[in-house]
């Protein structure tokens, strides 16, 4: 897709600007006209449904991160920030009429979901409304370059791509590889970028689409054993990868193929058992990866709000929180522009190091990184970083 307006396109590395740790909470309010006014913010998540973890981790993520943002006080600038959480339920339906219910109350601050399907249809919603629509971790590169008022709190499917690209090519060229996903935006992303990147270096890419409500994916492993590929690239999300990671297994898929994949949450960890000790990771986020003041909050607060360690959409939460507090301290909740301005080309700290909100189209330039998983028990297994990819070397194409 093109850029959404011309002329604003942004270096594609990172301007590693000084920022102070949490600067976004400390500007005063600037071209709003509320005053000191509470500002409403509306998070349209998926409480339940097959993406509710991730939603959990993607909220208390962003509970820590207002706080870190807010310095602790709850206000940005001189606001209050008052979020409001509605739950979806995995439903597109039910989160467009949650996102117009949020408009006719008056809320100019609209974030969340996960789903890449639900986002889509969002994020034109913005734009009809004028209202800052910030998504959550979604990962479509469909919202990348919606429009001028979306915006994503993560990465997207052509950063786990490029993250990607190296374990692809070192198994050299003319690889015939199988992307198995699951046949909504989210894996038809995965399955462009992947033609895309992994076809320019020689490769043969074949899809394999799975509908969302499948429970038996025994015929899915046959599928694919049936194609007998050199490399599975698998882009799975959600609690039924658990049931596909057994029935590729039974079907000794994983034999002899290798097999790049996303590290998940921690508790997918031992779904592949000791063949996952194999595989080769791309990850966006784990709390080990990095070091900075940014991500030691993010830990010291998971362990004392939660008793837990952030997970895999923790980080993305925190950044959605951070990018509310510096859109509503810069235009004060009621100028959509100003906040959109406040936004464009930012560059600030967050738990994985600096990134940057792509001025000409909103991509969310950052690091990512290559994983391997070591096994201490069949129940026990620990991510040992391999590489830190920087953001322009993942970067997706601008205007593209």
């Amino acid at each position: 897709m093109g850029p959404f307006r011309k002329g604003t396109a942004a270096a594609a590395g990172l301007a590693l600007v000084a920022l102070a740790a949490a600067a976004c909470g400390t500007s005063p309010s600037a071209g709003g006209s509320g005053g000191d006014a509470p500002v409403k913010v509306g998070m349209i998540y998926e409480a339940t449904g097959i993406y509710s973890v991730y939603e959990q981790e993607w909220r208390q993520g962003f509970t820590i991160g207002l706080d870190y943002a807010t310095h602790d006080t709850g206000k940005a600038g001189a606001h209050k920030v008052d979020v409001t959480w509605d739950n979806d339920a995995d439903n597109a339906t039910t989160a467009v009429t949650d996102f117009k219910s949020l408009v006719g109350a008056g809320y100019k601050i609209i974030g969340g979901t996960g789903d890449s399907g639900i986002a889509t249809q969002l994020a034109p919603l913005a734009a009809q409304n004028k209202v800052l629509y910030i998504s959550g971790a979604a990962a479509a590169d469909q919202i990348t370059g919606a429009n001028k008022y979306t915006f994503r709190s993560g990465r997207q499917t052509y950063q786990d791509v490029m993250t990607a690209k190296s374990y692809v090519a070192s198994s050299g060229r003319g690889q015939k590889i199988v992307v198995l996903a699951q046949d909504y935006a989210f894996g038809e992303s995965y399955v462009t970028d992947a033609q895309k990147v992994f076809g320019a270096i020689g490769d043969t890419v074949k899809p394999v689409l799975v509908p969302l409500t499948t429970t038996d994916f025994t015929p899915t492993a046959l599928q694919v054993k049936a194609m007998h590929p050199n490399l599975i690239f698998l882009a799975w999300a959600g609690t039924t990868g658990a049931a596909l990671a057994q029935a590729l297994d039974q079907q000794g898929v994983f034999t002899g193929t290798k097999v790049v994949t996303g590290l998940g949450n921690i508790a997918t960890y031992p779904f592949y058992g000791s063949a996952g000790t194999k595989f080769d990771y791309l990850s966006l986020y784990f709390y080990q990866a990095s070091t900075n003041l940014a991500n030691e909050y993010l830990i010291k607060q998971m362990k004392a709000l939660y008793n837990s360690v952030p997970d895999l959409f923790a980080a993305d939460g925190f950044v959605g929180a951070e990018m509310v507090a510096h859109a509503i301290a810069a235009g004060g909740g009621t100028s959509v522009n100003a906040m959109i301005k406040a936004l464009d080309g930012w560059s600030f700290l967050a738990p994985k190091g600096m990134q940057q909100i792509r001025a000409s189209d909103h991509a969310m330039l950052q690091p990512m990184y290559q994983v391997k998983l070591v096994e201490h028990s069949p129940a026990d297994f620990t991510p040992v970083l391999l590489a830190t990819l920087s953001a322009s070397q993942t970067a997706p194409p601008a205007g593209d």
